[in-house]
Formats: structure tokens, sequence, C-alpha cells
């Protein structure tokens, strides 16, 4: 292995790291919002006239997590790309 690719290989591990890394904080930091429930079971007696804007609420207040998820995608697609497309040396 030539010494550029190692430095290639290491600078891919500390990007990787620095993602995984950056992903565990926000999903550590940012609690998980829950349903208030009108009893302990498990279902509210009846359905909710606000669900469909809790769940907006959700989606907008919580972006940054779905970015992040989004970036990991495309990330791991183009990854995928590239090995897909090499040329294999003899």
């Amino acid at each position: 292995m030539s010494e550029n690719g190692g430095a290639v290989k290491i600078a891919g591990i500390a990007i990787a790291a620095l993602l995984f890394l950056s992903f565990i904080y926000v999903v550590s930091s940012t609690p998980f919002p829950h349903a208030s429930y009108r009893s302990t079971e498990l279902l509210p007696t009846e359905p909710s006239d606000a669900l469909g804007s809790e769940m907006s609420s959700f989606l907008w207040n919580f972006r940054g997590l779905d970015l992040i998820m989004q970036t990991l995608i495309l990330f791991a697609t183009a990854i995928s790309c590239l090995a897909l497309l090499r040329e294999e040396k003899n």
C-alpha cells in the first residue's frame, strides 16, 4: 500500500468516526417525545383531533436527526456505487 493510500484510509476512518460520534451525540442529547395517555392503557380511549399537528410538530422539531440520517444514506449509496464501479487491478 502506498503512502497516499494509507493517508486516504486514515482520513476515511476519521470521517466515519466523526459522523458516528455526531450521530450518537444527537441521539443521546435529544429526548424522544412520548405521548401522554388519558389512562394506563396503551391506546387512548378516543382518537385525538390534534394527532396531525402533533406528528407534524415532531417532524419539524426533530428534523436535524432526519437530515443526519438522509446524509448517512446518501454517503452509503455513493460509497456503494463507487465500490460497484471500480476497476479491478490484476
